[in-house]
């Protein structure tokens, strides 16, 4: 009998060491229920716009922001599935979300909007049509894990590898240069403000592409690089045209 015991509280003991295990694995930091890819949450999204009502967290890293006027009110993030933009409210949001720091945002409530073939993340869209996520919003659904100066690395491309699973990643072309010269943004005669631009670029294989530049760039009125380099930045895409926006004045020639 007293065998028979021992086994039996032997047995119990066993039992309640896994249940603990099992708690703590259920709280692991580094396993949150909900983690998601980018590219899952992007397949979350129809032809228009969709509120997220599930608990869907991501992890991602970020890789442009409005410290050089190359984005406004946004920001975009990459991890190892794709890239996505945030809509955000607010302006200086590079010291919130410097380059290369890590973020952590709870999606439950957001939404995703489809503009034009490219899926960005927000708010619910407002009567100006906009879904930028307010500052206080933003405050309850985005976390900064992990503030840092380090400047993420790009994904090495050609031209013609770019596809629909880039659209919004960190990219490097090499070996580019500009069909012309002139500034980063042309200028409105009226007005003498920059306005945006795009610009064709070509490979050596006589590969084209377009470099599209918004006329808040804070260096929209210097001149484009001449002869051939790298150029870094974010490939855009609306109604079927690719274009890559430079992000951090990712300019190597």
């Amino acid at each position: 009998m007293r065998a028979i015991a021992y086994l039996i509280s032997a047995l119990w003991l066993l039992l309640a060491s896994g249940c603990d295990k099992a708690s703590e694995m259920a709280i692991d930091e580094e396993n949150p229920s909900g983690r998601h890819t980018i590219a899952y949450l992007k397949a979350q999204c129809g032809e228009g716009q969709t509120t997220l009502r599930e608990e869907l967290t991501l992890r991602a890293t970020v890789t442009a922001n409005d410290r050089l006027g190359e984005y406004i009110r946004a920001i975009v993030i990459e991890d190892e599935s794709g890239g996505i933009s945030i809509a955000l409210a607010g302006a200086d949001l590079y010291r919130r979300y410097p380059i290369g720091s890590r973020l952590q945002i709870y999606c439950n409530g957001l939404t995703l909007r489809n503009y034009g073939g490219r899926i960005e993340l927000g708010d619910t869209e407002n009567e100006y049509g906009q879904i930028t996520i307010s500052e206080e919003l933003a405050a309850r659904h985005i976390q900064n894990i992990a503030p840092t100066d380090r400047a993420p690395e790009p994904t090495v491309l050609t031209i013609p590898e770019i596809t629909p699973r880039h659209v919004d990643c960190y990219v490097r072309l090499d070996n580019v240069h500009f069909e012309n010269s002139g500034t980063w943004c042309d200028f409105d005669p009226e007005t003498e403000q920059p306005i945006t631009t795009e610009h064709p670029i070509f490979d050596e294989a006589g590969n084209r592409f377009t470099v599209r530049i918004i006329a808040s760039c804070h260096y929209a009125n210097e001149p484009l690089p001449e002869g051939k380099g790298s150029l870094y930045g974010i490939i855009d895409y609306f109604n079927g045209r690719y274009a890559l926006r430079i992000v951090n004045r990712g300019v190597k020639f």
